[in-house]
């Protein structure tokens, strides 16, 4: 892998839009060719039977496992535009390949990253569009302005946080290959089924700023790398 450095990719305008709204879609933020090298290895990951998705994570205990599917994370384009977000270096909080199955596939109910675990300080998730995500395609829905509202009461149903369906919730336009769609970890947000007869693929890249502390235990994770350093460890494993 080939150390470069993106310039910045935001105006002001998308970074207030950002801090407004909760989220922000930045069309052909990803070069095609970076795509289609983890398009490349992920079509190598069986897809699970029935209405299930099929979910490929970051293992940061094993940083190395898996380096080619989940080289996004350290995406130049992605992690500047996190960082003009940031204002500061950024951690890999996360990372997760996400396929939803052709044919009736569904995707996530509602819900906030930070229901799972709650990071304070500034931090979010950034969903990479690996093909075209059409309305029909398990698109990402998102609620407006829902990150202002803090942390909201969840269930949990079949392992997964469930919140209450926001009235503002609304589809994202379709999503081209390269495309991506960056909200903040209290953002609600989820994601219905494929209707269509193409699998779905998407890459969910997170990170959190430099200084972020885990909500509950208030420290910091010495497992969430800086960008850099894991960029470092995959110079010579891609």
């Amino acid at each position: 892998m080939k150390t470069t450095h993106a310039a910045a990719p935001l105006t002001e305008t998308q970074i207030e839009d950002y801090w407004k709204n909760g989220y922000l879609v930045v069309p052909d933020l990803v070069p095609p060719a970076s795509i289609d090298r983890v398009l490349e290895e992920a079509h190598r990951v069986p897809v699970a039977p029935g209405g299930g998705w099929t979910p490929k994570t970051f293992d940061h205990d094993q940083p190395l496992l898996d380096a080619a599917l989940h080289r996004l994370l350290v995406e130049p384009s992605i992690v500047s535009a996190v960082e003009q977000i940031f204002e500061a270096p950024a951690r890999v909080y996360y990372g997760m390949l996400a396929i939803v199955p052709a044919q009736g596939g569904k995707g996530l109910e509602w819900h906030q990253d930070n229901m799972y675990n709650l990071v304070l300080g500034r931090a979010l998730n950034t969903f990479v569009a690996l093909c075209d995500i059409t309305p029909d395609k398990a698109i990402l829905w998102v609620a407006p302005g829902s990150h202002r509202l803090g942390v909201q009461e969840s269930l949990t149903r079949e392992g997964h946080r469930v919140a209450k369906t926001p009235e503002n919730g609304r589809p994202l336009p379709t999503l081209p290959k390269g495309s991506v769609c960056i909200f903040d970890r209290s953002t609600l947000h989820h994601s219905k089924r494929n209707e269509t007869a193409e699998h779905r693929y998407a890459y969910a890249a997170q990170y959190q700023e430099e200084n972020a502390r885990n909500g509950e235990s208030g420290r910091k994770d010495p497992r969430r790398l800086r960008v850099a350093e894991l960029r470092r460890m995959w110079e010579e494993a891609i």
